[in-house]
């Protein structure tokens, strides 16, 4: 007699305010980060969420010693620390100030190039930031706008990374051209990126997930994404 696993539930939230459910007989103890692009003052910026655990990670791996000034903002604390990014081709490297803004349990993250204190202060006054427990959004104001949707992205183990957004006519432009195959809630295409491989695209009634496979997993993603679900909740 078989046995299988018994489907595990999560929800994560996106910074636009999405929330999706997944639920599967997967590892889904991972945590769910969300990347978001703002356009404000001719400048495109991109924020991620996440735990505060990954923001501070985050900024280790930017190269930041230590946060140098904090600041109380709705709600929360906003600490900045400088750092340096390098071109790996050019080898050009710029100063850029690491901004963090931590809540309870969950936080935003972003980079300014040659920005002060004062720039990261006056860009997340940009932002109208809420916590909730399943994660932050973060609607803009004033001027500022998203060009585009924000993302979500959340490794499991044995499929790969998962890239998940609402499906719009804007996203929509990245499924290719031929029929894909039907699957539980939608079509599932397979394509190739020159270079680095195949990946997946899962196409639901409101929802886009690429999936990035693990190496050595290709031929097992359609079935194990057969037992996957994806939607989002209210």
């Amino acid at each position: 007699m078989s046995r299988h696993s018994p489907d595990r539930e999560v929800t994560h939230r996106s910074l636009d305010g999405v929330r999706v459910r997944i639920a599967g007989p997967h590892d889904l103890g991972r945590p769910c980060t969300s990347v978001a692009r703002v356009a404000d003052g001719g400048r495109l910026h991109e924020i991620s969420s996440g735990t505060r655990a990954d923001a501070l990670a985050w900024a280790g791996e930017v190269g930041v010693a230590r946060f140098e000034e904090e600041f109380r903002i709705q709600g929360g604390r906003l600490r900045v620390g400088r750092a340096r990014s390098r071109d790996i081709d050019t080898g050009v490297s710029d100063p850029m100030l690491a901004a963090v803004w931590e809540g309870r349990r969950h936080a935003i993250f972003t980079h300014l190039y040659h920005g002060r204190p004062a720039d990261a202060v006056a860009f997340f006054g940009t932002l109208r930031l809420t916590e909730h427990d399943d994660g932050i959004t973060a609607d803009t104001r004033g001027r500022a706008r998203r060009p585009e949707p924000a993302e979500m992205v959340k490794e499991v183990p044995g499929l790969g990374l998962l890239e998940i957004t609402p499906l719009t006519g804007q996203t929509r432009k990245r499924l290719p051209s031929w029929r894909g195959a039907s699957v539980a809630g939608g079509e599932l295409f397979q394509d190739t990126i020159e270079g680095q491989g195949p990946y997946f695209l899962l196409a639901l009634r409101s929802l886009l997930v690429t999936v990035l496979p693990e190496e050595d997993r290709v031929r097992e993603v359609p079935g194990r994404l057969a037992r996957l679900a994806v939607e989002a909740v209210r």
